[in-house]
């Protein structure tokens, strides 16, 4: 992947310091001595445990030998994947690039790359922008010469539980760690990953629900319908609850069983796109708009509808999301601003500095 910086002012009125930091989660001690031992959910009627063999690990972390080049110009930002938040900036991941936000002046920066940005984290001192590998982003610097894994398929997701990053593909899923780096399971893809503070729990698109124990890869599924989590959109962990989203409705595990949600108890579409449970109401995106979940009851987020939201990060009375079809928004009570969008005149690049 190789990268230019472009840039571009707005006048976009950016208040507050927003707090959250991606999808990076602490949960502990060291991954080397995590033990994963615990059974934290019983074998019951409705739900039930497959083994899944493990391949064997051959990945290790290697040099990047590709240096900076030439660069693609141009900003489609109306579709974000993924964001994360750090020293009052806004990172997005589009298929031209990070885009970034600034958001106590209002400048824009486009880090374009040759391959589409799929996937961030923040993990303390950098970022790490998953595409067609692992890459590092210190400021507007990035870089593949501190990770580059020999793995198959587009990273689809990253998230980090202690010392341990775990990285989803489109066809496997890979731990990195001090010990290097391990495959843990081959020919799955990927849509997202989050933790109980036990285990990784793994969504993937067409191949069910998993979840990771340290030594044992146990698939997830209901016995009266054993297809209903075959596509896994969207999942989050919080408050002792699992928050899976699926294509065919919104399902909650509270460590015994299952209770799921579709139209008929006020979803406005039932392919969900985004959970965020890090509050006691949580947001979830669906294809036909966000809605709050709290005592198990929807209500549809004022002046979003129709928005496809893939990710939120909330500071106080201000909402920040990610969407496929709108950009980068900000939502302050009924005012709703548009950061960045690929269909904006505040997206198209006025000036090109390489950085």
């Amino acid at each position: 992947m190789k990268s230019r910086v472009f840039i571009t002012t707005a006048v976009f009125f950016a208040a507050g310091l927003f707090l959250f930091a991606g999808c990076s989660s602490d949960t502990g001690g060291s991954s080397k001595t995590d033990s994963f031992t615990e059974q934290m959910y019983d074998d019951i009627d409705d739900n039930t445990y497959d083994e899944v063999e493990i391949p064997e690990a051959e990945a290790e972390f290697a040099s990047l030998a590709e240096d900076t080049g030439e660069f693609i110009s141009g900003a489609n930002s109306n579709q974000v994947f993924d964001m994360v938040l750090k020293d009052n900036i806004v990172y997005g991941a589009t298929a031209d690039g990070v885009l970034t936000y600034n958001l106590l002046d209002g400048g824009i920066f486009l880090i374009a790359t040759e391959s589409p940005v799929t996937a961030l984290i923040d993990i303390g001192d950098k970022i790490l922008v998953g595409g067609d590998n692992v890459y590092t982003l210190e400021g507007y610097d990035l870089s593949g010469d501190e990770y580059k894994i020999d793995m198959d398929g587009t990273v689809t997701a990253l998230y980090r539980q202690n010392l341990s990053l775990f990285i989803g593909t489109t066809s496997g899923l890979y731990v990195a760690d001090p010990n290097g780096v391990r495959k843990l399971a081959a020919d799955l893809n990927v849509s997202g990953l989050t933790s109980d503070g036990v285990g990784i729990w793994v969504g993937t698109a067409g191949d069910g629900l998993y979840r990771w124990e340290g030594n044992s890869f146990h698939k997830r599924y209901l016995k009266r319908d054993s297809t209903l989590f075959d596509n896994v959109t969207a999942l989050d962990y919080k408050h002792n609850h699992l928050y899976l989203g699926t294509d065919n409705g919104f399902y909650v595990h509270d460590g015994g069983s299952w209770t799921p949600f579709d139209l008929a108890d006020g979803l406005p579409s039932e392919t969900i796109t985004a959970i965020d449970a890090r509050d006691w109401v949580v947001r979830i995106g669906t294809a036909s708009g966000p809605v709050t979940f709290f005592e198990n009851e929807f209500k549809l987020m004022s002046k979003l509808e129709g928005m496809v939201i893939t990710g939120f990060i909330k500071y106080e009375n201000k909402l920040l999301a990610a969407t496929s079809n709108a950009g980068l928004i900000m939502k302050s009570g009924g005012l709703v601003t548009t950061l960045f969008d690929g269909d904006s005149e505040t997206t198209a690049v006025a000036l090109e500095q390489q950085w």
